[in-house]
C-alpha cells in the first residue's frame, strides 16, 4: 500500500518527534550527571575539529569526481564540482531560496553534465558512502556489539557482501531499479570490479578521516582518550547509516538517537545525548562555512545550482 504525500510528511514528523522526545528524556534523566561531568570545553580544538570536517566534505567531492570518471561526460574541473556540491547544500539553509524550486536538471547543465550521468554518479557516490560505512563500523565495532566468537565472522561476511556489491553487474542491477522507483532515467555503470574496489576504498579513507575530525569533536568537549579513535570512526559512521535509511532529510533525529545509544561505551548516557545533538550543529556549520569560503573564492552564487541531497552523500 503507498501512502500518500500527507500521510508521508505525518509519519516523518512522527519519528522526528519520537526521537527527539527520546533524546530529551535522556537528557533531562541524566541532568545531574551531565552538570556533574568533568566537561573539557577547548574552542581552538573545536575550530580545528569544523575545519577539518570541511576538509573531509571537499574530500568526500574529489571522490565523487573519481565516480564521475567512470561515465562518459565533459570534462568538469574539480573546482566546479566543489561549487556545485557546497553551494547546493548551502540553499538548503536559506528560506525560499532555489533549494525548492530548481531541479536537478538545471544543476548538471550548470556543470555540462547530463542529468542522466548526475543522478547516476550520485546514486553510485552515494551507495559507495553507504556501503564503506557499514565496513567501517563493522571493523571498529563489531567486537562491542557481538559475542567474541561472532565478531570476526561478522567483519569477514561484511567486508565480502561489500566487494560483492560494487562488481559491475550487482551495481547495474540495482541501477536498474531506479527508473521505476524515481521514473528518472538513469546509464549504466562502466567501471569495472577493480574500479569498484578502489572506489570503495577511497570512499573508506573518506570515513577514517571523518572519524578523525568527529574525534577532535568529541575531544574539545570531552576528556575522551585518543584510543577511542576507532570507535568514535565507527560510531559516526554507524549512526550516519541509520539516518540514511530514514525518510527524514539527513537522518534528523534518527542519527542522533542511534549516535547516542553507540556512544553509550564512551560516555554516560545524558552526556553522549548531549553530544549527538551537538554533533549535528557541528556538521551543520561545517557545511555552511564550506559554502560561504565556496561563495567567497569562485564565481556566481546560487543561481544554477540545485541540492544534490539534504545532506552530503557521506563524505
Amino acid at each position: 500500500m503507498r501512502l500518500s504525500p500527507g500521510w508521508k510528511k505525518a509519519a516523518a514528523a512522527l519519528l522526528v518527534v519520537a526521537a527527539a522526545f527520546f533524546l530529551g528524556r535522556t537528557i533531562e534523566r541524566n541532568w545531574r550527571d551531565i552538570r556533574g561531568y568533568p566537561w573539557h570545553v577547548d574552542p581552538l580544538l573545536l575550530c580545528a575539529s569544523i575545519a577539518a570536517l570541511v576538509a573531509v566534505l571537499a574530500w568526500g567531492v574529489f571522490v565523487w569526481s573519481r565516480v564521475l570518471r567512470r561515465f562518459e561526460h565533459p570534462p568538469v574541473r574539480l573546482a566546479t564540482l566543489q561549487r556545485i556540491w557546497f553551494l547546493s547544500n548551502l540553499a538548503k539553509y536559506i528560506p525560499g531560496s532555489v533549494f525548492q524550486l530548481v531541479t536537478a536538471a538545471q544543476l548538471s547543465r550548470s556543470a555540462g553534465l547530463s542529468a542522466a550521468v548526475l543522478l547516476t554518479s550520485l546514486l553510485v557516490h552515494t551507495s559507495l558512502s553507504m556501503l564503506a560505512a557499514v565496513v567501517v563500523s563493522a571493523w571498529t565495532l563489531a567486537a562491542g556489539l557481538f559475542p567474541a566468537p561472532f565478531a570476526p565472522w561478522v567483519v569477514a561476511g561484511v567486508t565480502a557482501a561489500a566487494a560483492l556489491m560494487v562488481h559491475p553487474r550487482v551495481l547495474n542491477a540495482i541501477l536498474g531499479t531506479i527508473p521505476r522507483l524515481l521514473k528518472r532515467d538513469v546509464i549504466g555503470w562502466n567501471g569495472s570490479w577493480l574500479d569498484g574496489m578502489g572506489l570503495l576504498a577511497l570512499a573508506m579513507v573518506s570515513w577514517a578521516l571523518y572519524g578523525g575530525a568527529y574525534y577532535l569533536f568529541v575531544r574539545a568537549l570531552t576528556p575522551v582518550s585518543a584510543a577511542a579513535v576507532p570507535v568514535l570512526t565507527g560510531v559516526n559512521a554507524l549512526a550516519f547509516v541509520a539516518g540514511v535509511l530514514t525518510p527524514l532529510p539527513g537522518g534528523l533525529g534518527v542519527r542522533e538517537a542511534a549516535m547516542q545509544q553507540l556512544l553509550l561505551p564512551l560516555l554516560p548516557a545524558g552526556v553522549a545525548g548531549v553530544i549527538s545533538v551537538a554533533a549535528r550543529l557541528w556538521s551543520v556549520s561545517a557545511e555552511l562555512i564550506g559554502g560561504a569560503l565556496v561563495l567567497a573564492f569562485t564565481r556566481g552564487g546560487l543561481q544554477g545550482a540545485a541540492p544534490l541531497a539534504d545532506e552530503p552523500a557521506g563524505p
